[in-house]
């Protein structure tokens, strides 16, 4: 079994993490589950802007929660949470979780780093990023939401680690009351909180 250590921080996406592991079927070390591990040296030699989640398995460091959460579906191959490497299927996951970082999650953490999170001062945050960025979400959403008329996965008609992922910035637009209106994705959300090993909150 691969040892994993995994720095996480219950709000962030070290969800998608936790979540990756459970459906793997994999154990793992959580570390720093806490606020003051946010750019702690400790956590700098791993991510080097000293953001969660982090990871090292099997003595290796890994960041960025989709980097995170593939290779770990690559280390149980028998569960299929990914396509194998070269496969349509991988470069489907590929397609779908570039998707969903760069034209739906950007727009939302834009929004919240402007808004209420802590890593931008007052006199640096831009409230007024907050209304394009709804719209530009939505624009987005609009093509997933297409996607899941006819479909209730992502690749392949079934659940695999795309879906935490792309599930997980769904979710993030739930609970953000931007989502409003889209009802296969709202469906899709359903779905993924039927699963016994869901970590969505």
């Amino acid at each position: 079994m691969p040892r994993i250590q995994l720095y996480e921080y219950a709000p962030t996406r070290s969800v998608r993490c936790r979540w990756t592991l459970a459906e793997a079927g994999l154990e793992y070390e959580s570390l720093g589950n806490a606020r003051d591990v946010f750019g702690s040296d400790e956590l700098r030699s791993i991510q080097p802007l000293g953001k969660l989640p982090a990871a090292v398995i099997d003595g290796r460091p890994l960041f960025e929660s989709a980097a995170i959460c593939t290779a770990i579906a690559d280390l149980v191959p028998g569960r299929e949470l990914v396509g194998p490497p070269g496969s349509w299927s991988r470069a489907l996951h590929d397609q779908w979780v570039s998707f969903g970082l760069t034209e739906m999650e950007c727009w939302l953490w834009s929004t919240e780093l402007n808004t209420f999170d802590f890593s931008l001062s007052d006199e640096e945050r831009v409230p007024e990023v907050a209304r394009p960025n709804r719209v530009l979400f939505r624009r987005s959403a609009a093509v997933l939401d297409a996607v899941l008329a006819d479909a209730d996965y992502l690749v392949d008609d079934r659940f695999t680690v795309t879906d935490i992922i792309v599930g997980h910035i769904v979710d993030w637009a739930r609970s953000d009351g931007v989502l409003g209106g889209f009802e296969h994705l709202e469906a899709y959300l359903a779905r993924l909180r039927a699963r016994e090993h869901c970590a969505l909150s």
